[in-house]
């Protein structure tokens, strides 16, 4: 997809070269948006808004953590935009936004829906200022989190309906449950590490730091997207817990299995301990035990029963069994 600029004039917001920018920016908001870093509208933007190197090189490159740099004649923020076309899956995209009088430029590589709509909104009319179009890329994106991130509860909810299911005589089957839970968990982490730092990037715009955002009443929309991030990021810490308690649950439950077989193959040693007692004992080469007499040999049986019968009545009484 090709670089984009639109320009909000009086009645309407209307396409124009990106060559265009750096004239047309002093009398009206204008929005460039380049979706290839390495292609040559971003070397001819950089060059006429003589942006920072450092931060080209970082727009251009990518796998930046989120922030705000303040240079000579512009601002330099990295943000996250992400979806979740399929449970179990995130795409995060990578957005590098260049903050200059009255122009906001957005480099990324692809397309995403967050983007999509706020260029909607633009065109249509909703967006009358830079400052007002920068709000709604951040609002719309800190939005798609909360899609996101119900996914993951949905999806902690029904391992951990599995694995209390599962957690009888056939704890064994859970073992892919767990394996899940580990990989939400890790996920999780990623997703935290990727949007806790956005809050310092929203609180810069919600002290007003930016003067070319500093519009009267405008720190209040930024001020609503930062309660969304500290939402967002406070429901991600919940998600995490719960995960962790469902991990601790399914390993007490093995635990307290594991338990319960080792009572029984106990016992079953302890009865066979016994019985081994008492053939042994009649297994010696004495001379005073008639071994070719039939009633002794009943006898013993019925001694070996009863001690067996009489040992596993025990257990069951005392609960071992």
């Amino acid at each position: 997809m090709p670089a984009r600029l639109l320009v909000k004039q009086q009645n309407a917001v209307v396409d124009r070269p990106a060559d265009q920018l750096s004239e047309l920016r002093g009398e009206h908001p204008c929005w460039l948006d380049i979706s290839n870093p390495q292609s040559e509208e971003f070397d001819l933007v950089a060059k006429e808004l003589e942006l920072h190197p450092l931060a080209v090189e970082d727009a251009r490159h990518g796998h930046q953590r989120p922030k705000i740099d303040q240079y000579e004649n512009h601002y330099f923020i990295v943000f996250y935009a992400l979806e979740a076309p399929s449970p179990g899956v995130v795409n995060y995209h990578e957005v590098s936004i260049f903050v200059a009088h009255n122009a906001i430029v957005t480099v990324h590589e692809g397309d995403f829906s967050a983007r999509r709509l706020v260029e909607k909104r633009f065109v249509e009319g909703h967006l009358p200022t830079s400052g007002l179009l920068l709000h709604a890329l951040f609002d719309t994106m800190v939005d798609k989190y909360f899609e996101v991130v119900d996914q993951f509860g949905e999806r902690i909810e029904l391992l951990e309906q599995f694995v209390a299911e599962e957690a009888g005589p056939n704890l064994h089957r859970a073992h892919a449950p767990l394996r899940e839970l580990f990989l939400v968990k890790r996920e999780l982490l990623q997703l935290r590490k990727t949007i806790a730092p956005e809050r310092d990037v929203l609180q810069v715009l919600v002290r007003g730091d930016i003067r070319e955002l500093r519009e009267t009443g405008k720190r209040a929309y930024f001020q609503d997207v930062y309660d969304h991030i500290l939402r967002v990021t406070d429901e991600i810490d919940t998600f995490r817990e719960l995960t962790s308690n469902v991990i601790d649950a399914y390993l007490a439950a093995a635990s307290n299995r594991l338990n319960e077989v080792m009572k029984v193959l106990t016992s079953i040693a302890t009865v066979l301990l016994v019985l081994t007692v008492v053939t042994g004992f009649f297994g010696q080469n004495w001379s005073f035990i008639p071994y070719g007499s039939l009633p002794l040999f009943w006898i013993s049986m019925g001694v070996t029963g009863l001690i067996a019968v009489g040992l596993v009545t025990y257990f069951h009484r005392r609960g071992w069994l």
